[in-house]
């Protein structure tokens, strides 16, 4: 006796004749330039600028640079 296919599998060739594959990928376009260093959530500024304080036992946490 032959082995039944997933569901999924039998949904896939039933539609692959009508909408073809997946589509694999963007490979004859340029790569997207990379971007700038990524700003806080809360006041916008640069993480670089943080304090990131990180103990063993308890949470990270982020101080903010203050207004100069």
């Amino acid at each position: 006796m032959a082995k039944r296919l997933p569901w999924w599998d039998r949904l896939n060739g039933a539609l692959v004749p009508y909408i073809g594959p997946p589509p694999l990928g963007p490979y004859n376009e340029a790569p997207l330039p990379a971007t700038g260093p990524k700003p806080c959530p809360m006041c916008g500024r640069p993480m670089a600028e943080h304090d990131i304080e990180r103990r063993e036992g308890r949470p990270t946490q982020i101080h903010c640079p203050t207004a100069a």
